[in-house]
């Protein structure tokens, strides 16, 4: 099949937003402790081992703390984050909150050869799909999307696939993610991967977090480890938990809203991709 990469070409792909000095970069398994627990007899334990979830807590983190804007300005952390995901944003102000939420998920399916899966949709309810970029751009007239033939289809490869996201983040935003890429999660149910989501139809905005870790004791409490990007478009960075100064949140029965450093989400807005 066409789209079918060997192993060794799957580790290459990751090359595009990972830099090269990843192997010497800590990430969130090698930088954060597990929490400890209130009850000294029990441990909390990452059960979650499918290739997604070590994809998140081993993607490389930056060497500084330094979260920088669009334009290389830097932002300041007034107790916001704790770390900072090492990846390309690009200069224009796109990477914001849903487009980080979006750059995860999009990064492990690419390089995991699965691009039958990569589509999102944009905000008119146009579904972009990668497989028809390379053979079609997208000619945008309003609220009407459609796909008008290349005079020569596009080479796949990891610059290409660069190029298409960027248009995924520069029509997608948060309303649509909610709206027809994601469904809704029980809150108990949460792993990594998932990330709670306001939306309000455009032109309002909203806000998202993706949760990144997920830790959990023998009885099934959890706690989890949140990051996101903002607005103007900035890196993505992993929370500070305001409650404790810690990056952990407690996850439970009674809890009833997730409270960041700079966003409020209530429990039942915990949301899965479809792919």
């Amino acid at each position: 099949m066409f789209f079918n990469r060997c192993v060794d070409m799957k580790k290459l792909i990751l090359l595009l937003f990972i830099p090269l000095a990843s192997f010497s970069q800590q990430n969130i398994k090698t930088k954060f402790l597990l929490p400890k627990h209130h009850h000294p007899e029990l441990l909390y334990e990452r059960n979650y081992n499918d290739e997604y979830s070590i994809f998140l807590r081993e993607f490389p983190l930056k060497n500084n703390n330094v979260v920088k804007y669009h334009n290389g300005e830097n932002k300041y952390n007034n107790n916001i984050w704790a770390a900072v995901f090492d990846y390309d944003i690009g200069t224009g102000d796109l990477h914001q909150c849903a487009d980080a939420v979006i750059f995860m998920r999009a990064q492990y399916l690419y390089a995991k050869g699965l691009i039958d899966k990569l589509q999102y949709t944009f905000v008119s309810g146009f579904k972009a799909k990668y497989s028809d970029y390379l053979s079609h751009h997208y000619k945008v007239d309003g609220n009407k999307v459609s796909l008008v033939l290349r005079n020569k289809r596009l080479e796949e490869t990891p610059e290409t696939f660069k190029k298409w996201l960027r248009e995924i983040w520069m029509y997608s935003n948060t309303w649509s993610i909610e709206k027809f890429d994601s469904y809704r999660v029980r809150l108990l149910d949460i792993k990594p991967g998932d990330f709670f989501i306001r939306s309000n139809p455009p032109p309002g905005v909203g806000h998202a977090v993706k949760v990144v870790d997920v830790v959990a004791d023998p009885r099934g409490f959890k706690k989890v480890m949140l990051s996101q990007s903002y607005m103007p478009a900035q890196e993505n960075h992993i929370l500070i938990n305001p409650r404790d100064n810690g990056v952990w949140y407690e996850i439970g029965s009674s809890t009833k809203v997730i409270q960041t450093p700079e966003f409020t989400f209530y429990s039942n807005e915990l949301r899965r991709f479809i792919n």
